[in-house]
């Protein structure tokens, strides 16, 4: 069968999904709450399957993903409720916010230990914050507090951040960084502590759940922490099973190996009729989209980068093979206020991105097929990128696909030797989550702008976005952010799809909603039960 043959034949696999989503039934608020069952003391989950997860990513300043996983032995000052609409304390147990918005008073949980024994106290928030912004340690959140001028302790349980200018965006921040144990590592310096055998050998977390054994290549495995401050896991052990091959993961689950895991679509589907097992569903918040390397010189045209646009078909490949279970997006911002009324939707006009390819003088400069990198590696997103290399082959564009592990293409793109990537960045719930992709002093390894994009207009745009406690004059600031996105197209916007989960019938007070690299919420583990 001939490549374009094979490409179509990808497209038209996923046209039978067309009823997917009325197929599948969706937890309220992406909630999923069982009954709980008598008996059982080991839940084994796939955690680290899918794109919110990163197998074998243990130290959670440099990881951007598996937050699903580490929430349950590390903590966090503050997470957002299960449906994602508030944040709420975790080892914060109040907090204050100044008129002027530039103090934030924090009282911590009294009685909170680490798995050590040692108290946690304001003296291990204080580290963790100077911790993660310091450069040295590489951590992709540590711009998030570059804005926090000084952090005062008067005692053991009260934390006083002082900012140089308001920071609407704090809290949901927050919820992105995990606290971490001065007296364990403060003798390491941070530029060792990136890659430090320490992660994986016995760290120490507040969470319900502390660290037994690692098995390279096949699992970790976590005990109950007797003295979890919110009451001791009803769950003894908690085991997360690597699987390279994610629908490894799925088989595993049908046959009752493991408890968890995460699906595609299409999985998804075909799990709908099995009474052991409840699919569980969600929207992603996360904005899949195309990466262009700034730095190449066939991306530095505008018009090379919008011929990309008019050339991908978004609506059909949403309809067909997502199943209408997706939303295009025109920017990196999927929520609706967020989104300026005259923004430019790039219907597809194969014709346009021709004619835009031809001024670009595109056969002159477009040398090799651009390599496109992604560590999404289910048979869906190939389906995708085959249609869109199909698509982009009909205006004179060639790409080649490449998947890689989200380790290998977290390495791959943390430098500039690569052409174009297909990836998906968190884009909810506070519009300041996605600042790290755009900002001109967030290139890697400091931050997430991968793509290299500067642009003063944008930063200035960002940090007034910050700044403005007035909701609708904020989310008049991120609609302009979006239209210079739409207009400037350091990345192909493409879509925020649903996600999906498979979870045995045997789990009771099982909480689990789809979040970019997993975690952020308050999933009550140590309410966990299994059995039956």
């Amino acid at each position: 069968m001939s490549a374009p043959n094979r490409r179509r034949c990808g497209f038209l696999r996923y046209v039978s999904l067309l009823f997917v989503v009325a197929l599948l039934a969706a937890p309220s608020g992406a909630l999923a709450q069982q009954a709980t069952p008598a008996g059982g003391k080991t839940l084994v989950g796939a955690f680290d399957v899918g794109p919110g997860g990163c197998p074998e990513c243990f130290n959670p300043l440099t990881a951007t993903a598996g937050f699903t996983w580490l929430e349950k032995y590390f903590s966090k000052l503050v997470l957002y409720d299960v449906d994602f609409q508030k944040i709420q304390g975790d080892l914060a147990e109040s907090w204050q916010i100044a008129p002027d918005g530039k103090t934030y008073t924090f009282k911590l949980q009294p009685n909170v230990t680490w798995h050590d024994g040692q108290p946690f106290t304001s003296a291990d928030v204080k580290f963790t914050i100077e911790l993660a912004k310091n450069p040295d340690s590489a951590s992709y959140i540590g711009a998030k507090f570059n804005g926090v001028s000084g952090i005062d302790t008067p005692d053991d349980h009260t934390v006083v951040l002082h900012l140089a200018e308001p920071n609407a965006a704090l809290l949901d921040a927050l919820t992105f960084l995990v606290m971490l144990p001065k007296h364990a590592l403060e003798s390491i310096a941070p530029k060792d502590l990136v890659k430090s055998d320490w992660w994986q050998t016995n760290p120490i977390g507040t969470g319900p759940f502390k660290w037994s054994q690692y098995k390279p290549g096949q699992y970790v495995e976590l005990t109950a922490f007797d003295h979890y401050w919110r009451g001791r896991p009803k769950i003894d052990t908690l085991i997360d099973r690597f699987y390279p091959e994610a629908g490894s993961a799925v088989i595993a689950l049908r046959a009752g190996e493991i408890q968890f895991t995460y699906l595609t679509a299409d999985e998804a589907k075909s799990l709908g009729d099995d009474s052991a097992i409840k699919v569980l569903s969600g929207a992603s918040q996360v904005a899949n989209y195309l990466g262009f390397n700034l730095t190449d010189p066939r991306f530095k045209d505008l018009r090379v980068r919008e011929a990309f646009m008019y050339a991908i078909d978004r609506k059909a490949i949403v309809d067909q093979l997502y199943s209408g279970s997706a939303t295009v997006i025109p920017c990196v911002f999927h929520q609706p206020q967020f989104q300026p009324q005259d923004i430019n939707a790039y219907a597809p006009d194969p014709a346009k991105a021709k004619q835009l390819l031809q001024e670009a003088n595109w056969d002159q400069i477009k040398g090799a097929p651009i390599e496109v990198v992604t560590y999404y590696g289910d048979q869906l997103t190939n389906d995708v990128l085959v249609t869109m290399q199909q698509m982009l082959a009909d205006v004179g564009i060639d790409i080649t696909i490449r998947t890689v592990d989200t380790p290998t293409f977290n390495g791959i793109i943390a430098g500039t030797d690569w052409t174009m990537f297909y990836g998906g960045g968190a884009n909810g719930p506070d519009p300041d989550v996605t600042s790290t992709y755009f900002l001109s002093t967030d290139f890697p390894p400091n931050g997430a702008n991968r793509v290299r994009y500067a642009n003063p207009d944008l930063d200035k745009l960002y940090l007034q976005g910050r700044q403005e406690v007035d909701p609708a004059k904020r989310a008049a600031i991120y609609q302009q952010i979006c239209g210079l996105l739409n207009q400037q197209l350091p990345w192909a916007p493409m879509w925020v799809s649903n996600r999906f989960g498979g979870i045995a019938s045997t789990v009771g007070n099982f909480a689990w909603t789809p979040a970019p690299g997993g975690g952020r919420y308050y999933d009550a583990a140590e309410t966990w039960t299994v059995g039956g």
